[in-house]
């Protein structure tokens, strides 16, 4: 019976996971000192030795995943963050997370800081979408969730469909009146490229001129984005405002008080309840950020279960809420 003792049947045999098991063993701390005195018992009353665990395991885990992302101030990561960290605890994995602030010399140190701490897999929020990732990641586990990089596809990709997200908030604002439709962008990320697109496409499709003085791309991190606002929304220059994210949105919405306006229509992409509060109205589009935080957490276990996994890359649909 010793000999064909596997790690599944110990883990029966004690009512938990194999993940649990194989923590015990190991004599985790994060396993209840009651739980591994009892698992370590029964393995031993079983016959169940350590050498027979190394067996049973076909790679030596850690049951930690590394999260690469660009800017945790920005309202869609952090609720990204806690969708997938709720899913890898219902997994039994840890998730360890790197903030790089936009600089793709930091994504680089955090890809090599995670490899250094052993992680099973990584979730990269690509900064640079022309980094050189077949170098820096070799064969560590990866899914790229939002941003990806350029090229054919030879990583799984878990994206939203940013085009088709900025064209219904574009046709939106024209339906309600709105000609003039300006635009702060972020700077020159692949989703910033791609809400362009949809924007201009919008315009296009419904026979509006798509005028470059008020396209503008903004740094965040200077406070250019409350002049930008200014510069866009007085003298009428333009009838509406589409704000490409919403820590832009936050900006647009600090300087409005200050400048006389008449009519005109904020739109957003990114939803939050705070907006449901806020004045003017605000349509915006909304991403499903729980279901893509749980499909890029499984498909990271699943590609670490299976290194051989043929890439695919899958965009999800945002929603349009109106206000």
């Amino acid at each position: 019976m010793a000999d064909k003792l596997t790690m599944k049947d110990l883990a029966q045999r004690a009512g938990v996971s194999e993940a649990t098991v194989s923590r015990a063993l190991a004599d985790s701390p994060r396993v209840k000192l009651a739980t591994r005195t009892r698992i370590q018992r029964l393995a031993q009353e079983l016959g169940y030795s350590p050498n027979q665990l190394a067996r049973s395991i076909r790679v030596q885990r850690t049951q930690t995943i590394g999260m690469i992302i660009p800017n945790i101030l920005n309202p869609f990561f952090t609720s990204l963050i806690r969708a997938i960290e709720d899913a890898a605890k219902a997994q039994h994995y840890d998730v360890v997370i790197v903030n790089t602030d936009e600089q793709p010399d930091a994504e680089r140190d955090a890809i090599q800081l995670l490899q250094g701490k052993r992680v099973d897999g990584l979730l990269i929020a690509s900064t640079d979408p022309n980094q050189d990732y077949d170098r820096l990641l070799g064969a560590t586990p990866t899914v790229f969730v939002d941003r990806a990089p350029n090229g054919p596809i030879t990583y799984d990709r878990l994206l939203v469909d940013n085009v088709a997200g900025t064209q219904r908030v574009i046709a939106n604002l024209i339906t309600r009146g709105a000609r003039r439709i300006g635009i702060i962008n972020s700077s020159a990320s692949a989703t910033a490229t791609e809400r362009l697109q949809g924007y201009r496409q919008a315009l296009l499709n419904h026979g509006l001129p798509v005028d470059p003085d008020i396209i503008v791309s903004a740094r965040k991190d200077n406070g250019n984005v409350q002049q930008m606002t200014r510069q866009l929304l007085q003298n009428q220059k333009c009838d509406a405002l589409f704000a490409a994210d919403n820590t832009i949105l936050l900006e647009v919405l600090h300087k409005l008080p200050e400048l006389t306006l008449s009519t005109y229509f904020i739109s957003g992409f990114d939803d939050n309840d705070w907006l449901n509060f806020v004045s003017p109205a605000i349509t915006t589009a909304k991403q499903p950020i729980q279901e893509i935080g749980v499909a890029a957490l499984n498909r990271l276990l699943a590609r670490i279960a299976n290194h051989h996994l043929l890439p695919t890359e899958k965009r999800f649909q945002p929603g349009l809420v109106v206000r």
